[in-house]
């Protein structure tokens, strides 16, 4: 790659490179290397687009769409199971969105979360906007057909909406400052664009995501806002769990934040360094786990990246999701924490890095004589 996708900048050399399989961001196995750039002006980091990336967001890609109930899960509580859409429907309330406004769900999918919010405010006016038509189906019977877009917006539909959303659609995208630029376009003088997008320092495996194609820091994330013709309302990371979440305004546009570039590219790195250092230790612990009766804890993401790096499949995936247990992931089967078989040897806790430990002290109440392996920072 040549140049930064948001501030056109020049790039040096690759931080990380990392042969096939690249894992997708619905866990699925592609031939392709893995590569990250990182921008040293604006602190973008970013990775080559796919081959035909138009053509794998029309057919190949397909999110949640096993039933109109299929959700990811967020988070385990205390009043039971978090999922995904609940807790963005959950985010965009947080906002101040007006009596019978005009709602856009850019690059909808389902537009699962959007119909969460309808739930809460029947008031509001839907609209949904994607560049594949799998799921219009999804669409009927509660979003009339004038209110609905594929792969091009309407005219018609400029500087109308009072809210723009976009849940983790611009990591996937060639042009950042393009795609921004059509949400800006859409909406009224003083509407708001609300967009979430994986934060790389909170959930650094997302740099290994071959289809997450953006990799945005705080200074990118200002830069890319102000390009776009927005203005910053807030930049937060926190309120998703590994994501930051961005509130913007049309309106004259801001000037650039007088962030450091250099620094975040440096974290960056930092964190390429880390994962290289990750991915040998899977690979290290490959032989002595062949032959044993292990699981893998996660059946998502990371358990996907740990399997491609063993030698041996595990006996099953444990997963808390209940949109996932009983059923198959990579052909292997999936099982609830405490339904799996009672003679493993090990279990491969495949999670997010930061959270690892923490999220398996729970463990001991269903595996308490199971070894965990972890692959952590420390």
């Amino acid at each position: 790659m040549k140049s930064c996708r948001i501030c056109l900048s020049a790039l040096g050399e690759p931080l990380l490179s990392v042969s096939a399989p690249a894992l997708s961001s619905l866990s699925t196995l592609l031939d392709l290397p893995t590569t990250i750039f990182a921008c040293t002006t604006c602190g973008h980091a970013q990775s080559p687009d796919l081959p035909d990336l138009q053509a794998f967001y029309d057919t190949d890609y397909k999110i949640s769409l096993q039933s109109d109930g299929h959700d990811q899960l967020y988070e385990l509580t205390d009043d039971g199971p978090v999922f995904r859409t609940q807790h963005q429907a959950r985010l965009v309330l947080d906002g101040d969105v007006p009596q019978g406004g005009r709602v856009l769900d850019f690059g909808s999918g389902k537009a699962a979360t959007l119909q969460a919010i309808m739930a809460q405010r029947p008031d509001l006016s839907p609209h949904v906007f994607d560049v594949s038509r799998d799921y219009v189906e999804h669409w009927r019977g509660w979003i009339s057909e004038k209110s609905q877009a594929s792969y091009d917006l309407p005219a018609s539909w400029d500087g109308t909406m009072d809210l723009v959303t976009a849940h983790f659609v611009l990591e996937h995208v060639a042009d950042p400052v393009a795609v921004l630029r059509d949400m800006a376009r859409m909406l009224k003088l003083g509407g708001e664009a609300f967009f979430l997008v994986p934060d790389p320092e909170a959930n650094s495996g997302d740099l290994l995501v071959v289809d997450h194609i953006n990799h945005f820091t705080r200074p990118a994330l200002e830069r890319l806002v102000s390009l776009s013709g927005l203005e910053v309302r807030s930049i937060e990371s926190g309120g998703f769990r590994g994501a930051w979440t961005v509130r913007a305004v049309r309106s004259a546009p801001a000037d650039l934040a007088n962030a450091s570039g250099a620094q975040a590219a440096a974290s960056i790195g930092a964190l390429t360094d880390l994962w290289a250092g990750i991915l040998d230790a899977m690979t290290a612990a490959a032989p002595d786990l062949a032959g044993q009766r292990y699981a893998i804890y996660g059946a998502g993401f990371y358990g996907t990246l740990a399997l491609s790096r063993m030698q041996e499949q595990p006996v099953c995936f444990i997963d808390s999701n209940p949109h996932l247990a009983g059923g198959t992931h990579l052909g292997i089967p999936v099982v609830m924490p405490g339904s799996q078989p009672s003679d493993l040897t090990q279990i491969v806790v495949a999670l997010n890095p930061a959270i690892a430990k923490e999220a398996m002290k729970g463990a001991a109440d269903w595996a308490a004589d199971v070894p965990l392996r972890f692959f952590t920072a420390d």
